[in-house]
């Protein structure tokens, strides 16, 4: 690859460039990408990156096209695949559905595997997408992982369990993504994805052998949810997995349920954490971003940088829970700080320019994240237990909408401003963040100020201070490791595979140039 030149990458080209170049963007004042090339280009050389500008531009432009679409044709199947299968986990049996996303991605590594060795057309990613999407990706998998870890301890012990699953995924991501980038630069990538199958196969023979199948437990359960309603005409089915069933997921927001309060409570908590959901999508890009000037990262930078934040994420984010718990700050205030710092973060890290400031941006990365955190244990205050499993679902499936039309969306906008206002992206959503933080301070007065109509039952989210540990009723989300700085993957392509899409492009047409 080094020995390729600009003039070598593009004289085929050409055309097709300035077409992308002049409709992506409308060049109205200097380029700022432009600028921050001629402050940097020494360090993009040393970084052994290109420094041309067409070059730059376009290399970015598809990329983020890439992941575009890729994203577009998995969005549909993974929100209705997730719906689907939440509501026949019982009937299918908690382990199938696990392995049914493992499968899914060796189907997807397999592809990309096809499509490098035997250079196939560019629809082959979206044709890998679109089948992981069918799959239900990691959204079902988070979703049965949270079952089992809640079926298999006890109430006393629940929370550190969870505490704990949380800590040893946080640690072999930081390892992983430190190894990837050295990785990348030794060897490349290809390997990466050899390695990737075998894992999930492992993964697949590791369930198959000591996850006990739960299937003739469900039905048992069904069975007797079928008798005790005749038995009892009050009492809830809590298995229905037929098509009506599908609906009781929105009821449990109808007001004609509950109070006033505790409706408004309810749909406040889910606006807010959809729309930080939907923000926090923004960082897709960062990878990109990175690999750009000022910056001009390695993938050992990258993978650097990444174990850094996964380290601070962790440790920071616990310790800012403690200290605001220990001052008596309640989760609705915790929520609005969060996202106070979510805002600055995003801003710092859309006027940064050199690598320090990326590292001090973790700072403010590390307490934005308290919304992801504090959900569902806000939610649970608000419900009877045998709501918990349909709002459980609900929430499974926001976080997967959100995810799916933010990548697009986000990708689509980078795609676009790249060439002359490569931060916009984050600098739309510092505005955007503003929208969870406004519904939080709606949240409190509500909270604060809203009569309470049925004086039996409190209905009021608790104003004093929650732990760090979550309800050990309700069994909460296990985080995303990356999703306040380099989310999930990237939407289905891995970090090392957002590295390799550039790479391969650039080699594609180089092959066709020298041909």
């Amino acid at each position: 690859m080094s020995a390729i030149t600009p003039s070598q990458l593009f004289s085929k080209h050409i055309d097709f460039l300035s077409y992308e170049i002049q409709n992506s963007t409308i060049v109205t004042l200097p380029s700022y990408l432009n600028k921050i090339n001629n402050k940097f280009s020494d360090k993009c050389a040393k970084s052994s990156i290109a420094v041309n500008r067409s070059a730059q531009a376009w290399a970015q432009q598809r990329s983020a096209d890439l992941f575009f679409w890729a994203n577009l044709w998995s969005c549909f199947p993974i929100i209705i695949m997730t719906y689907i299968l939440g509501f026949y986990t019982p009937k299918l049996g908690k382990r199938l559905v696990l392995i049914l996303p493992m499968i899914g991605t060796v189907c997807q590594l397999a592809i990309w595997l096809t499509i490098i060795y035997f250079h196939l057309s560019e629809y082959w990613w979206y044709i890998a997408a679109f089948i992981v999407g069918l799959s239900g990706s990691e959204n079902v998998r988070g979703f049965v992982l949270n079952l089992y870890i809640t079926e298999n301890t006890v109430e006393n012990e629940r929370s550190s369990h969870f505490v704990l699953f949380g800590a040893i995924s946080m640690i072999v991501s930081a390892i992983g993504t430190f190894a990837i980038g050295y990785y990348i630069a030794w060897k490349g990538f290809i390997d990466l994805y050899w390695i990737g199958s075998i894992l999930q196969l492992v993964s697949i023979i590791i369930v198959l052998c000591f996850f006990k199948s739960d299937k003739h437990q469900s039905k048992t359960l069904s069975m007797s949810n079928h008798l005790n309603s005749f038995s009892n005409s009050t009492d809830i089915q809590i298995s229905k997995t037929n098509c009506c069933s599908y609906s009781d997921v929105c009821k449990i927001l109808e007001f004609k349920n509950r109070s006033r309060k505790k409706s408004f409570s309810l749909l406040l908590i889910l606006l807010a954490y959809a729309s930080y959901g939907f923000t926090c999508t923004s960082l897709i890009v960062l990878l990109l971003y990175l690999l750009n000037a000022p910056f001009c990262w390695s993938s050992e930078h990258i993978g650097n940088y990444s174990a850094i934040a996964l380290i601070s994420l962790g440790i920071l984010s616990l310790l800012g829970m403690k200290i605001l718990t220990k001052i008596g700050a309640c989760d609705i205030i915790i929520c609005i700080i969060s996202h106070i710092f979510f805002c600055i973060a995003l801003l710092w890290l859309a006027f940064a320019q050199y690598d320090w400031q990326m590292y001090v941006g973790l700072i403010f990365s590390s307490f934005s994240g308290y919304q992801n955190l504090l959900t569902l244990p806000m939610i649970s205050k608000w419900l009877q237990p045998y709501e918990r499993t349909n709002m459980f679902t609900l929430v499974t499936e926001i976080n997967a909408i959100m995810k799916v039309i933010g990548c697009c969306f986000f990708n689509w906008i980078y795609a676009r401003t790249v060439i002359n206002y490569k931060n916009f992206t984050f600098l739309l959503a510092a505005v955007l963040s503003m929208i969870p933080l406004s519904i939080n301070i709606c949240l409190w007065f509500v909270s604060r100020w809203m009569p309470n109509e049925n004086s039996e039952q409190c209905e009021k989210i608790d104003l004093i201070s929650t732990e760090v540990s979550v309800s050990t009723d309700w069994p909460p989300q296990i985080g995303d490791a990356n999703s306040l700085l380099i989310p999930q993957q990237l939407s289905k392509l891995s970090r090392s595979n957002s590295l390799a899409s550039i790479d391969y492009e650039i080699k594609e047409i180089y092959c066709a140039d020298t041909r």
